[in-house]
């Protein structure tokens, strides 16, 4: 029986886009008919590199209306995601959606029920869970019992310029948050991974470096409470010069691991070295979006569970807007309302 042929819009054509083309070109199920943009050009030159013969589009539904794809990639800023996923799934197509899924626990709950009401379903965008590093570690942790307590690490830079570049980052009524939300969020989501969906967190927020620039925090730092007592800690910052520097350690009944992007040690020594991987764009990246993609249309041809869908696939956010309202002390993760998924 020949595999179904998907017919694919993307929008939203900025650095990120790139991930997701690259993987789209590379499976024979997929084409790429539209891509849509509130920049004309930018859509223009992105077609030539990976989708030559797609439509343009500078508005979002009427490219939907117009193209009737079977499932439309979202690349766009933070605020746009829950529209934009909602405009889709009402009219029955499949959303693959860059992290993160929403900006708040309510736009996570209109997801849902957008979801349980549509025949389309929502993939979330954590391609780091699919990283040759995560995989093997994940794997050990599994097979000596699971993780026992973990910690991670963002020490990322971002200067005032970056966010005077794009008008919407930097605000948390556009972005939804600052470091958290953008950078680390990658990382609570590593910790749900290993420890389970959050229960309960104290931590703190502050902007250090980055005052009259953004109303978000540049630093954050918290204690998370898992299942079973186990206990996950972070700190990220984007206010260190010294580079995009991303780890998770990762403690066991017999071993410790530490884990980022490139290289999984193991009690010391280093067991997977990914440095040669095929990466698109910067390497904390990952080279997961390839793997995610390609799982998420065969999970569509198939009819079987998306690999990362809007129950887990909230978890980091849920997690992250409880820390906002943690201010130092211990309060419940606040979860959104329905974990029902398609």
């Amino acid at each position: 029986m020949d595999k179904k042929k998907f017919r694919v819009c993307l929008v939203g054509c900025g650095v990120i886009s790139e991930n997701h083309l690259t993987a789209l070109s590379a499976l024979p199920s997929v084409t790429v008919v539209a891509l849509c943009d509130k920049y004309r050009e930018r859509a223009e030159v992105v077609a030539k590199s990976y989708a030559p013969g797609a439509a343009i589009y500078t508005d979002y539904e009427a490219m939907l209306d117009a193209e009737h794809p079977d499932a439309v990639h979202i690349c766009t800023p933070h605020f746009l995601h829950a529209p934009m996923t909602c405009a889709a799934l009402h009219r029955g197509i499949n959303v693959f959606l860059e992290k993160p899924m929403a900006t708040t626990l309510r736009e996570i709950e209109e997801i849902r029920n957008a979801e349980r009401a549509s025949r389309g379903r929502v993939c979330v965008c954590f391609q780091n869970r699919f990283n040759r590093t995560t995989l093997a570690a994940k794997a050990i942790a599994d097979e000596d019992g699971g993780t026992i307590t973990a910690y991670g690490t963002v020490f990322w830079y971002r200067n005032d310029a970056y966010y005077a570049h794009s008008e919407w980052r930097g605000r948390m009524e556009t972005e939804g948050g600052g470091v958290l939300i953008n950078q680390a969020i990658h990382t609570l989501d590593m910790l749900s991974q290993f420890l389970g969906r959050p229960e309960y967190v104290q931590a703190d927020i502050a902007n250090r470096r980055h005052r009259g620039i953004i109303d978000v925090e540049d630093t954050a730092s918290g204690i998370v409470d898992f299942p079973d007592g186990r206990q996950g800690q972070f700190f990220a910052t984007t206010t260190f010069p010294g580079g995009d520097l991303t780890e998770v350690t990762i403690k066991t009944k017999n071993h410790c691991m530490v884990l980022t992007t490139n290289h999984l040690t193991l009690d010391g020594e280093v067991l997977t070295d990914a440095t040669t991987d095929h990466y698109v764009g910067k390497p904390c990246y990952g080279a997961g979006h390839a793997i995610l993609i390609e799982k998420f249309y065969n999970a569509l041809e198939n009819g079987d569970a998306l690999p990362v869908g809007t129950g887990d696939g909230a978890w980091a956010l849920e997690l992250l807007k409880s820390v906002y309202a943690s201010r130092g002390e211990r309060i419940p993760v606040r979860h959104a309302k329905g974990d029902d998924e398609k």
